[in-house]
């Protein structure tokens, strides 16, 4: 399967700010691995309507800060009602959603410039369109509701007419976006209802690799997927890698830009990928695929979804690599060079030891 790197099209574009999607039918690997992305834009005390989605996906705020409402889908438990829970969102945090919660984001600023910026990436293997994440929205000109007949809605809601229910439903004109007049007053983000659900990845060295788990948000584990943040500094490289349960991943480029280089497991020296991944590109690792990236000038940042709930990230190279963990003498071998070349590898030396 080849991969390349490629942006997203706008679904949806207004003034109260846009939606990007990646589809599988411009990139068949997405389809192919069951993986997804989207970005949602929002202006200031703009809204994205109520919704759920096929597939469960986690969030990453790129920029600004905002409000998002998640309200979890029923549990078995028909005594117990679900509670929405409403958070604040900084930069850096991650968010989990899962397949049927519903959810709403909000940009509560007043500010002309503090717009907020929303990663999701989705395992869409079960998805309606594998390679897709699809919304189905409670409110809006695509509302999943607003194509009912207005008497039958009436007949199945007590106390409401058939004027009332069509109202109800048809008074949005708005499409995923809704720009909005005044600030939510009634919309209280309650810290507490962060646990579990939100955590903050913000904080990123570069040259490293930042993995968020189910040992750091219960809620990933129950979707089965972890989120990776990488930086580099420019002009630096990331040492090859490869995820040792053969799990396939989707990259964002978030900031800057990367040399990617994409190696199959059984490909020797054939590459599946190597080119300029741009700020605002996705790219699909394959599983047991070997990736290797290096900045550009401005440095690079990227966003990764990993689908495994305990990702190990396996290094290959360098100091705490594959090949520094082996005897000296079986690398030098290997790969049949001088002994000194070993020791650079890993400081160690290949001489045998008497």
């Amino acid at each position: 399967m080849s991969a390349s790197a490629k942006g997203g099209k706008a679904l949806v574009k207004s003034d109260a700010g846009a939606y990007v999607a990646w589809s599988g039918t411009d990139q068949p690997e997405l389809a192919a691995e069951g993986l997804g992305c989207g970005l949602l834009l929002l202006r200031p005390l703009s809204f994205a309507l109520p919704h759920y989605a096929d597939s469960p996906k986690f969030g990453y705020v790129l920029r600004g800060s905002g409000v998002a409402g998640v309200l979890p889908v029923a549990t078995e438990d028909a005594s117990a009602a679900a509670r929405e829970r409403v958070v604040r969102l900084e930069a850096g945090d991650v968010i989990a959603v899962r397949t049927g919660d519903v959810s709403w984001w909000y940009n509560d600023s007043d500010g002309d410039t503090d717009d907020l910026s929303i990663l999701f990436l989705g395992d869409t293997e079960r998805a309606v369109s594998p390679g897709d994440i699809s919304y189905f929205f409670l409110a809006g000109g695509n509302s999943v509701l607003g194509g009912f007949d207005a008497g039958l809605l009436a007949g199945a809601w007590s106390g409401v007419t058939k004027e009332q229910a069509a109202a109800v439903f048809r008074s949005q004109p708005a499409v995923l976006l809704a720009g909005l007049s005044t600030k939510l007053t009634g919309v209280c983000p309650r810290e507490h209802d962060r646990k579990g659900l939100v955590v903050n990845a913000g904080q990123v060295a570069a040259g490293t690799l930042k993995a968020v788990t189910a040992a750091d948000l219960a809620a990933l584990g129950d979707l089965g997927i972890s989120a990776v943040i990488g930086k580099l500094d420019p002009g630096a490289a990331q040492a090859p890698w490869v995820l040792r349960e053969g799990a396939a991943q989707a990259v964002y480029v978030a900031r800057g830009s990367a040399r990617v280089q994409v190696s199959s497991s059984v490909g020797g020296e054939t590459l599946l990928l190597d080119e300029e991944a741009a700020a605002g590109s996705v790219l699909v690792l394959p599983r047991f695929a070997v990736a290797l990236i290096s900045a550009g000038a401005d440095g690079a940042e990227w966003v990764s979804l990993i689908k495994s709930a305990r990702p190990e990230v396996e290094q290959l190279t360098g100091d705490g690599s594959v090949l520094d963990g082996l005897t000296a003498q079986v690398v030098q071998a290997s790969l049949s060079v001088a002994p000194e070349l070993v020791e650079l590898l890993g400081g160690r030396s290949a001489e045998p030891s008497h």
